[in-house]
């Protein structure tokens, strides 16, 4: 678990993706909060599944190291509410590691996400394997854009759907 000053980032067992996935209010209830907004972002949504999909696989896979594999809730202290998710796709390869959040629409503009990004950066950065975090975003997904920005990240590359970024560790 980690804590800002508004939000509590839950790292999701193999057990808790399950509930995740097909009984969130019971997930809800597990984790003793009001409830789970669902995720609408239509830019990011069609992808969802496929990243639950791979939550659970990889966690079961890699129990001991489950944290960087799985979805954090991003709970949003006040309210007692999940507001969305952050994680990393992995544990670092070659120095890298890819990290990607997304969040209830109603909670857009209220820099939920780069608190949530900032504390996940310094948690993995932690790991003394990894050199630098990746991050991909639609290209129009501009509010993704600034919450990269706000927490360092240059972009690096972009293609004709997405732009790459990435943040290097500094001591």
């Amino acid at each position: 678990m980690l804590e800002t000053t508004r939000l509590i980032l839950v790292p999701l067992s193999h057990e808790q993706l399950h509930l995740y996935k097909n009984q969130r209010q019971t997930l809800a209830v597990n984790l003793g909060i009001n409830r789970i907004e669902p995720h609408d972002d239509p830019e990011t949504l069609p992808h969802l599944e496929e990243a639950i999909d791979f939550w659970i696989e990889s966690t079961k896979q890699h129990p001991q190291h489950f944290a960087w594999y799985t979805n954090w809730l991003i709970i949003l202290k006040q309210e007692s509410v999940a507001i969305g998710g952050i994680g990393f796709s992995g544990l670092p390869k070659e120095g890298k590691a890819m990290v990607g959040y997304g969040l209830n629409s109603q909670y857009f503009g209220k820099n939920y996400a780069t608190e949530a990004l900032k504390v996940m950066i310094d948690w993995g950065f932690k790991n003394p394997d990894l050199d630098s975090i990746i991050a991909n975003t639609p290209l129009k997904h501009w509010a993704s854009h600034r919450v990269l920005e706000k927490n360092g990240f240059k972009e690096v590359a972009r293609d004709s759907e997405l732009i790459h970024w990435e943040l290097l560790y500094t001591s």
